[in-house]
Parts: structure tokens; sequence; C-alpha cells
């Protein structure tokens, strides 16, 4: 039986699993001990004799453990055979593909929010143009209200000093007409005293 040891294509590089029982492997286990020779205690670290006899893990004494996983391993041949099937006849071009696809999409996403936003500080600095243009031109506005306050003051002015000479003609004028009166009134006197007709 094979089993996948890798998920990405090429298809998947495969290794044999042992099809044999518990008690040949834990046999080939120690000759290939007695091949490699006893390691020393500068290798291990420690005495061999202060080694746990029992895995804190599983509670389950170190020379069952190896063969117990065999057992357990080829207990699930074929489901690892299915699981080997399911990602050998993955898509993997198509989800590459795709992969692709959403990168660059993401990077076009990426480019049009920085489009966006440079367009949006433009516009930021535009409106704050416009802003100061509408304050200058308040300004020059406030400035012409304030010369046409001053000119119709100076009209109103002028209006009551016309106002003022027409008066001063027509009491000169009422003035020279009574004079003229008074003038001919006192003419016609003197005539009648010279006996003037």
């Amino acid at each position: 039986m094979l089993i996948a040891l890798s998920g990405c294509p090429p298809p998947l590089v495969l290794w044999p699993v042992c099809e044999c029982s518990a008690g040949s492997l834990s046999g080939r286990l120690g000759q290939e001990k007695e091949k490699e020779g006893t390691p020393s205690k500068r290798e291990l670290g420690e005495s061999s004799a202060s080694l746990p006899k029992i895995l804190p893990v599983t509670g389950e004494p170190i020379h069952h453990t190896i063969p117990l996983l065999a057992t357990r391993i080829a207990r699930h041949e074929d489901r690892l055979n299915d699981i080997v099937t399911v990602m050998n006849g993955l898509p993997y071009g198509h989800i590459t593909e795709d992969v692709n696809n959403l990168i660059i999409g993401q990077m076009a996403v990426e480019g049009k929010v920085e489009q966006m936003k440079t367009e949006f500080s433009e516009s930021m600095e535009f409106i704050a143009a416009l802003c100061s243009a509408s304050t200058a031109m308040g300004d020059v506005l406030a400035s012409f209200d304030h010369e046409l306050e001053k000119i119709s003051a100076q009209n109103f002015s002028l209006r009551r000093a016309i106002r003022e000479s027409y008066a001063r003609e027509r009491t000169r004028d009422q003035t020279i007409e009574t004079l003229t009166t008074k003038i001919t009134e006192l003419q016609r006197s003197m005539d009648e005293v010279s006996g003037k007709p």
C-alpha cells in the first residue's frame, strides 16, 4: 500500500507502508539497533537507566508503542488510500488559477483604492482652494458693501444739501418777489406824490 507525503502537485510522493506483523517490525527494529550500536551516555545526555519506560502521553510501555503504531497504520490503510486518492484528484490547476485570479483581483482592487485615495486628495485640495477663494470673495464683497454704504451716506448728504439749496433758492425767490412788490408800491407812491399819472 502507498501513503501520500505531500499535498501539492505534481502527484503525491508515495512511500511503502510496512505490511509486516507487529512482531516482525519489532524484530527489524531490534536488528537496526544492533547495527547502530548502543548510544553512549554522552549521546543520550543522561543514563539510559533514567529514561522513562512508559510514554507519559499514552501511558503505554515503550517497547509496545512502535508495534502498536504499525498495527494502527495497517488498520487504517484503506482510509489512508482514500485520502491519497482524494488529494490526487483535487484540481490543483484550477485551484492555482483561481488563487492567481483572486490575487490579480485583489491587486486591481488595491490599485483602484489607491487611485480613489489620490482623487479624493485632489478633490480635497480643490475644495480647500474653493474655500480660500470663497473667503477672499467674501472679503471683497464686504469691502464693496462698505464702499456702497459710504456712497449711500454721501448720496444722502448730497440730496439733503440739494433740498436745502432748493429751499434757500425758494426763500430767495420769495424775498426777491417781496422786494419787487415793495419797490413797485414805493414807486407808485412816489409817482402819486409827484403828480405823475
